[in-house]
């Protein structure tokens, strides 16, 4: 048995934000042959549930390890299996000291994204992207009484940059900030990420380390292409990621996991 993970946005899904029939057809080939499939995304559970069904996760057990690797769910057997939440107290921490750098705060809460105002920076880019609504909650840090997996910062590239520095320096010792994309920062429990994600799936259906694949394609797959037995890069990928790869496969856009996984991992070729 092998576990294969797979990256979203850049990886799985082609520049027309679609999986490919020939992906689609091999992914589930693969399980179907008794391996373990695996997207694991920042995305929100909720904002990747819906490409799990189109690869039939809840018919073979395929599992969607959403927020970096905080939340791991079973969609065969309907149960989350891995579950990692942020503090608290320290979650307001990082609200507040957020907000003094210029940054909005973004909660992702029952397939709804959660924002203080509707001025949150790239908040309808949010819910267009992950087919979610939004919803603005005044006061909104004062009402979180839920845990949390993520917390999402928000602001112009250009303020993330100047601030963002400062910011790991206060929490990286007791969060894991990762910059997912120029107007974002992630946070995750502390010593969560990708790569730690694909290890612990592995020890939950105890499966070698080095029989995981991992495929991706920017820097905040970085943890999982050097932690998996098989780091694979998409052609796509970027320079510092292909770097850390094993291997490097096709492009996205040319079913890049298909080709390797046809190639090197089906029992039938």
């Amino acid at each position: 048995m092998k576990l294969i993970g797979v990256d979203l946005d850049g990886s799985l899904l082609n520049s027309k934000n679609q999986i490919s029939e020939r992906t689609k057809k091999t992914l589930i080939r693969s399980m179907e042959e008794g391996n373990k499939l695996a997207i694991i995304t920042g995305r929100d559970f909720y904002a990747a549930e819906f490409l799990g069904k189109a690869l039939a996760f809840d018919r073979y057990g395929g599992l969607i390890s959403s927020s970096n690797g905080a939340h791991v769910y079973d969609m065969k057997e309907k149960k989350t299996i891995i579950n990692h939440y942020l503090d608290y107290n320290l979650i307001k921490e990082m609200i507040a000291f957020g907000k003094s750098l210029g940054f909005d705060y973004i909660i992702y809460y029952k397939g709804e994204i959660l924002a203080e105002n509707d001025r949150a920076h790239s908040l309808e880019f949010l819910s267009q992207k992950n087919k979610m609504p939004y919803r603005i909650i005044g006061n909104l840090e004062d009402k979180i009484d839920f845990p949390l997996n993520k917390l999402l910062f928000s602001a112009r590239p250009e303020i993330i940059e100047k601030n963002i520095e400062k910011f790991r320096d206060r929490f990286k010792k007791r969060v894991n900030p990762i910059h997912s994309m120029p107007q974002f920062l992630d946070c995750m429990p502390l010593g969560i990420n990708k790569g730690k994600s694909i290890l612990e799936i592995a020890d939950y259906f105890s499966i070698k380390h080095e029989d995981t694949y991992a495929f991706g394609d920017e820097i905040n797959d970085m943890e999982m292409i050097q932690m998996a037995g098989v780091g694979i890069a998409m052609a796509n990928a970027s320079n510092r990621l292909k770097k850390e790869a094993d291997e490097i496969t096709l492009s996205n856009d040319e079913d890049g996991i298909a080709y390797y996984i046809e190639k090197n991992l089906l029992k039938e070729k």
